[in-house]
């Protein structure tokens, strides 16, 4: 089997879904040696690539949009080539029968979030995309039951998404011994509204101006997508000395923090799977986050669980956790364990088992 991915989001620094091509593609080429694997791209790779993948840099001086409308069909259909995966939550151009399309809705959250598009054309315009990259494609895959029952709910499908949970590669960069200091709650992640971090903030600020908190809050993320009133908050923050921002940070710094970190506290509204209580778990960081939508499959029964819209629930898990050892090494313990459940390996025969069955339900 030959398989040919569309590399266009390596292109950029290591985002999320740049961590899951890498992981997934690099577990591929350890179990499955057979299989050959080429990606393409448009611009140079910025995120590192698996080992076992060959890259092809092809039609560079191509605008995006002509490079996947013309460069990567004929990229599909060389002598040879089986599937063509799109991992980037879609982008499928049109191409000729003959080659299986494969394409990774992470998630459709903008049509589940409420208020999410400026205008019901904008919203319209995004369901048409997706339905087009349904329609194109042999199998759709995505990271969550809860993802693949949103995109049944939105978008008609012909055969139902096949559900493969990320992992994580981040216990590679763990480190034993992480020396004891500061005490602090850690945040990662995007600074867009779902993520509830203004209301984490103003919990955050009360607490610590009322001494209920002796810790501050480290916010890993670039301001750069950030609304005006979040920025005014993280300015209070850093202004007050009870916020860090740390900005980006590779997974060597992130390993550390998750270390060295008291909790990640991740109070979303709204996710696809959520990758950072897992990241978390793994290194043996308890996990303050919420019941809503995919997080419970993810995290189990070792998180605490708060309500994203409830600031007293949210200040109370704070204060438990920072006064209490026990709770954190329960929380600790119970997150390894359940953070074992994921890996790439598992990933990987799940992906390439999905491919022969849906090659078997075509011929």
């Amino acid at each position: 089997m030959r398989i040919t991915i569309d590399l266009s989001v390596l292109e950029l620094p290591a985002t999320g879904v740049a961590k899951v091509v890498s992981g997934l593609y690099g577990a591929i080429a350890e179990r499955f040696p057979d299989i050959l694997l080429h990606g393409i791209h448009r611009r140079q790779l910025a995120s590192t690539l698996p080992a076992g993948v060959k890259d092809e840099w092809i039609g560079r001086y191509l605008t995006p949009g002509l490079w996947r409308r013309l460069a990567v069909p004929i990229a599909a259909h060389r002598p040879g080539n089986d599937v063509i995966h799109f991992p980037w939550n879609g982008g499928v151009p049109k191409l000729r029968p003959g080659v299986r399309v494969v394409t990774t809705l992470h998630d459709v959250l903008p049509l589940t979030i409420s208020g999410y598009f400026a205008s019901g054309k904008a919203k319209e315009h995004y369901r048409r995309q997706r339905q087009s990259d349904i329609d194109r494609s042999t199998l759709v895959v995505t990271d969550s039951e809860f993802s693949k029952q949103e995109i049944m709910r939105h978008l008609r499908v012909r055969r139902e998404p096949v559900v493969i949970p990320c992992a994580t590669s981040i216990a590679d960069f763990a480190e034993t011994g992480v020396p004891a200091g500061k005490k602090y709650f850690l945040y990662v992640g995007g600074l867009d509204p779902r993520k509830s971090v203004d209301s984490l903030l103003r919990v955050f600020y009360a607490l610590t101006a009322g001494g209920a908190l002796t810790s501050t809050l480290v916010v890993t993320g670039s301001r750069r997508h950030a609304p005006p009133a979040l920025l005014s908050l993280l300015d209070e923050g850093l202004h007050r000395g009870c916020v860090e921002l740390a900005g980006y940070v590779d997974d060597r710094a992130l390993a550390r923090l998750y270390a060295g970190a008291l909790a990640l506290v991740y109070p979303s509204q709204y996710e696809g799977f959520g990758m950072p209580p897992l990241e978390a778990m793994t290194i043996g960081c308890p996990v303050i986050t919420s019941r809503m939508t995919s997080i419970p499959e993810v995290c189990g029964d070792a998180a605490l669980y708060v309500d994203p819209w409830s600031d007293q629930g949210l200040a109370e898990a704070l204060q438990r956790v920072e006064q209490n050892a026990d709770l954190r090494q329960r929380l600790s313990t119970r997150g390894r364990i359940r953070a074992a459940a994921f890996s790439w390996g598992r990933a990987a025969d799940a992906f390439v088992q999905a491919l022969r069955d849906c090659s078997a339900d075509i011929m």
